[in-house]
């Protein structure tokens, strides 16, 4: 028997695709088929509560990792405090979402074909070899890209699909927080002359 509970199957939600912040961000999140998609090849997961924990697990230590990279090889010193903010909140939002897992028995499964932690080593390496303010430049905007994408794809994919209600309230808390990563970090960007 699959590592699902047989609870989480009562409702199936459709077929979904790859979406472009799977293949450009490192996380692997899905969004619903149209019937005229249904032609081309495209990886087909069924989307569930605990995938969508293992999701919200595998973004929040991408981006824990990310801002600790951040923290660790910033030049200017708001982007030193943001990334040392960024990571200590999604330290805990990462515990948050554990935890809830483990109250409600869920066990995070990632999606099939999941190769979030080659992609996203790919992405640090890329950073770490940036010094100075290129490295600053290159952190605050990949972190815009990354919470944007992240902000939609919860919006719009995630949250709908979530079943179990204490997750799906959880969840709403938490948002506000990556929006305001968002905003901070294109506040930063914007006062640092990236763009």
């Amino acid at each position: 028997m699959s590592r699902r509970r047989s609870h989480e199957r009562r409702k199936r939600p459709k077929p979904h695709r790859i979406s472009r912040f799977a293949r450009r961000h490192r996380v692997f999140v899905v969004l619903p088929t149209s019937a005229s998609q249904n032609s081309q090849p495209a990886a087909v997961h069924t989307l569930d509560d605990a995938a969508i924990f293992a999701i919200f697990d595998e973004v929040n230590a991408a981006d824990i990792w990310t801002a600790r990279l951040g923290a660790k090889n910033c030049h200017a010193q708001e982007v030193c405090e943001l990334a040392r903010m960024v990571a200590s909140d999604h330290e805990q939002v990462q515990q948050m979402m554990r935890d809830l897992a483990r109250k409600l028995a869920i066990t995070p499964v990632p999606p099939d074909s999941d190769s979030n932690a080659q992609d996203h080593a790919k992405a640090i390496a890329l950073l770490q070899d940036k010094s100075g303010a290129d490295f600053d430049r290159a952190y605050l905007l990949h972190e815009i890209e990354f919470h944007s994408a992240a902000v939609k794809a919860v919006k719009q994919t995630l949250l709908p699909t979530i079943q179990n209600a204490e997750f799906k309230a959880l969840v709403q808390n938490v948002l506000p927080g990556f929006e305001h990563h968002l905003a901070e970090t294109a506040e930063v960007a914007h006062k640092l002359g990236y763009k």
